[in-house]
Formats: C-alpha cells, structure tokens, sequence
C-alpha cells in the first residue's frame, strides 16, 4: 500500500510541484489550499483535494490528516508587505492547526520555513543553519514565518523536520519574479552602484526533491533544520540580465547607491502606513531593497550529507524559462 501524505497550500506555487513529485515517487497525495480554481484544476489532475482555510478549520485538517504518514506544510503567507493579522493567521495560527494534526494523527511534519528568518541589513555569506536571527525582524512575514518555526520546535510530541529552500523561482511563481518584472516592465530596473551581490536561488523542482527526502528521511534527520538553494549563486545583474531578456523586456538600469534605496523605500512604507493604513503596497519596500543589495548565501552541506539533497536544476535555463513563460502569458510581451 502506498504511502500517503498531505500537501498544505498546494494551490501555490511550491505545493503544487511538490504534491506532483510526490504523486510521481509512488505516495499517495491528499491536496488542501485556499484556491478553489487551481483546486479544480488539481481534482482534474486525479488528486484528493479538498478547499480548506487552515487557520479556520482545524477539525477538517485533522480528518484529512487522519491516514497521512507525512504532512508537508507548503501553505503560508509569502509577501514584503501586509498587515500583521493575516500574516499571524496564515504563518502562526494555521501551523499551529497543522501540529495539531500532527499529533493526534502520529504524521511527521516536514515544516516548510525561510531564510528570511535569518535576514538582516548586511551580507551574509554561507550561513549556516544555526546562525542567530539578527533583531528585530524586518517586516511581518519574517516575524510569524520565526514564530512558526519556533511553534515547531517546541512540540517535542511531533516528529518534524524544518526546510528552508531560498528564493524559489520556475514557471508559476507568484511571489518574487512577478514583483521584480512588473517593476521592470516600466523600461527601467534599479541597480546597485555599490556592489553586485550574488542571488542564491532554487528551483521548485530542486525544493520538491527535498521536501520528499525529508518525508523519507531518516529519524535521526528529526528535530533538525536544514538549508535548501541551487548551489550556484549568479551575480544579481547575470540573474536579472537573464530574465529580462528572455522575457523580451528592454530595461535600463538606474543607478542608486543601497543607502538611498532604504531611504526611499523607508519613505514610501510611511506614506502608505499614514495614508492608507498600510492598505497599499509600496513599489518598493526596505526588505525588497535588503533582499536584493545584500548578499545572503546559503551553506546546503547538511541538507547534502544527511538528507541526500542534490540539486539538480540548472539555474540559468530556469531564469530563461521563467522569462518565456512571462513573455508567453503577457498581453504586451515587450517594452519596446
């Protein structure tokens, strides 16, 4: 009898690549997400999938964790900007429900966090898993996506594991290409006049093959975090040049020093907060400006040795592909 396993947040963009890993490596796959049309589209597909708030239903996501081995915790609010209370409910609360379920159930929880709980304005090079988080977290997202693992930890009644894949990028993605090009579609991209950092990047197939090592690992990988990326940092302009121009995008770069990016976008987070309640997202927020200008390289050498992780998707082409993928989807492919 196959294993079975359920996949939170599989209507995003990571839990549907890995729910269709999974399904591929022989488990049997039950799907929960808030989006009821990719839903659809995921029941098309021959998957269980049942539409489901986790913040807000904790006795059904016990009942679809009811035969589940594993629970793989893809869904989470992912965005620079929003208020504090949905962050807390989709990041805090939901994964509180989710070890809950855990538990009464005796499913392993392969907990999916960030790096950005480790994020901090300054370069960090190779960091590893047990680097303390620099105080105090830059934005809402940081602050719960800490709380939520920290919640993980301290459930010493449930086997868990913590993955923390970096900046996942392939066709789909709804959270980090899609802000930059539509800054870009506008013909001009800032660039850093004070260095040009390295971007360390993952495809979502490279953090699907890890989330399901993890499902599979073994005990003596419980209780532990590990680092997920590509293994192949690019300088920020390679990467960006890359997907610009596949993207069929004519960008011009504007200079600006990291020192008065913060300014700027430390002024627009305050226009926002004082006019809009912080309703609106600013084009640029302080995080986006810290995430791009200053390095934050991931040491994946324990993920390697004891998960087995080795990833395999070649960085440069997956920006190439993201760049069709836009430029086919885009009503107006180019700025030209």
């Amino acid at each position: 009898m196959a294993r079975q396993v359920l996949i939170t947040g599989a209507t995003g963009f990571l839990g549907g690549v890995a729910a269709r890993d999974m399904r591929q490596a022989g488990w049997t796959v039950v799907t929960t997400g808030r989006d009821p049309v990719v839903g659809a589209k995921l029941k098309g597909e021959g998957f269980d999938f049942v539409s489901l708030d986790l913040s807000d239903d904790p006795d059904a996501l016990r009942k679809m964790a009811k035969d589940c081995e594993a629970v793989v915790h893809c869904a989470a609010l992912s965005s620079p900007w929003g208020r504090k209370s949905e962050f807390v409910a989709c990041n805090v609360t939901a994964t509180q429900n989710v070890l809950a379920a855990c538990r009464e159930v005796g499913a392993r929880l392969v907990h999916v966090s960030s790096p950005s709980v480790s994020f901090g304005f300054f370069h960090q090079r190779n960091l590893r898993e047990d680097t303390p988080w620099p105080e105090p977290a830059a934005n809402h997202y940081i602050a719960t996506k800490r709380q939520a693992e920290q919640l993980v930890r301290d459930a010493v009644d449930v086997s868990s594991i913590i993955l923390r894949p970096k900046a996942l990028i392939g066709p789909g993605d709804t959270t980090l290409l899609p802000r930059v090009l539509r800054a870009a579609r506008r013909g001009r991209f800032p660039q850093f006049s004070d260095g040009d950092p390295l971007l360390d990047l993952t495809t979502a197939s490279d953090v699907a093959a890890g989330l399901r090592l993890a499902a599979e690992a073994p005990e003596s990988c419980l209780g532990k975090t590990y680092h997920l990326t590509g293994g192949q940092p690019l300088s920020a302009s390679e990467a960006f040049n890359l997907l610009f121009e596949s993207c069929g995008l004519n960008v011009r770069n504007i200079p600006i020093t990291t020192r008065r990016a913060l300014i700027l976008s430390g002024a627009l987070e305050k226009l926002s907060q004082a006019f809009t309640g912080g309703l609106w997202e600013p084009p640029l927020t302080r995080y986006t400006v810290g995430s791009l200008a200053f390095e934050q390289t991931l040491d994946i050498s324990a993920a390697r040795r004891e998960l087995g992780y080795s990833p395999t998707g070649n960085i440069r082409e997956a920006l190439r592909e993201c760049g069709r993928h836009w430029r086919k989807q885009n009503e107006y492919p180019s700025s030209t």
